[in-house]
């Protein structure tokens, strides 16, 4: 007997696309199909085969050593990650709500028992700041992609729920790796199973499915894990150094919280004659703080060579349907 339920926001724009994966998922379909987020370009179709999802779903539930579930969806379903926690429910046989993607994922929906949630950076981040308490009723929460900003400046906020970032890509149907952020876990773990190396970028292999990829990531092997330095595109080469975005941006991000101001940014890099490309920052909104003051205290906080260069501001950021940011030259 199945306890699985599926339940809807009012404002759910997917419903007919959601039950159309649930008939095919219990009629015994071996195939689904899902698009990647289109972070570096068009997105692509990959195929997912149900050992690959199942694998995948049973690795979470292991490794969340869940015993009761209550799904929130609030993650674009034809995605990797809303598609997932379709996916999750199913196998886990449990409820699942699904919402209207936003950036304010809990801004109407009250008191709940919902028990795991997905969340992008962005969703969390905005989710900390104006609701830490219908956060802090979850008892686990994932988020993918890398959050700039330290454990410690949401642990003081968030005394119940586990809080993991996740590593995966759509080829692997989620997340292959998973660092506890409330436990103050420093690198990725790899799930059981999961073999990883590097050549260039960071290497992925599943020997029980058959799984050999090459990522475009650069990874940092440390204590008995590894740490994502950033895509190998996005690397600055500036005078023969290379600089990772990402990891300038945790800085910024914690400079930022530290001169109270809320900002949405990130790290590009701009042509230039004598280094062959500089690091610039792109800041959202107005220049309404004190830029040379910012610098100044930030240089310090860098190893050498790495700041940005520039401060531009633009109307609006780009991001995908996922959240993810759009990183733009220049």
């Amino acid at each position: 007997m199945s306890f699985f339920n599926a339940y809807y926001s009012e404002d759910f724009e997917d419903k007919l696309f959601v039950e159309e994966i649930i008939k095919r998922w219990n009629q015994g379909d071996n195939e689904f199909y899902i698009y990647t987020s289109g972070t570096t370009g068009k997105p692509k179709q990959i195929t997912l085969t149900r050992k690959l999802l199942k694998w995948s779903a049973t690795s979470t539930l292991n490794k969340l050593n869940l015993t009761r579930h209550k799904i929130m969806c609030c993650l674009p379903v034809q995605k990797t990650g809303g598609f997932m926690q379709l996916i999750r429910a199913l196998i886990w046989e449990c409820d699942i709500h699904f919402f209207k993607p936003s950036n304010d994922p809990l801004d109407s929906i009250g008191e709940h028992d919902f028990t795991t949630i997905s969340l992008t950076p962005t969703q969390f981040k905005s989710s900390l700041l104006k609701f830490p308490e219908q956060l802090n009723k979850f008892r686990h929460i994932l988020i993918g992609g890398a959050p700039s900003s330290n454990s410690s400046s949401f642990n003081s906020k968030l005394n119940h729920p586990q809080i993991w970032l996740t590593y995966g890509m759509t080829e692997t149907a989620s997340h292959i790796a998973m660092q506890n952020l409330t436990n103050n876990e420093t690198v990725l773990n790899p799930l059981l199973g999961v073999k990883i190396s590097q050549k260039e970028t960071l290497q992925i292999h599943i020997p029980e499915l058959n799984i050999q990829l090459q990522t475009n990531d650069i990874a940092e092997f440390r204590e008995g894990g590894f740490v994502i330095l950033g895509r190998s595109d996005d690397v600055i080469n500036s005078g023969g150094i290379k600089i990772h975005p990402h990891q300038i941006e945790t800085v910024i991000e914690s400079l930022f919280q530290m001169m109270k101001l809320q900002k949405k940014f990130y790290v590009s890099k701009e042509n230039h004659p004598e280094y062959g490309e500089i690091p610039i920052l792109i800041v959202e909104g107005e220049p309404d703080f004190n830029q040379k003051y910012f610098i100044e205290t930030l240089t310090p906080l860098l190893p050498k060579y790495h700041t940005p260069k520039k401060i531009l501001f633009t109307p609006k950021i780009r991001n995908t349907e996922t959240g993810k940011v759009i990183r733009e030259g220049y």
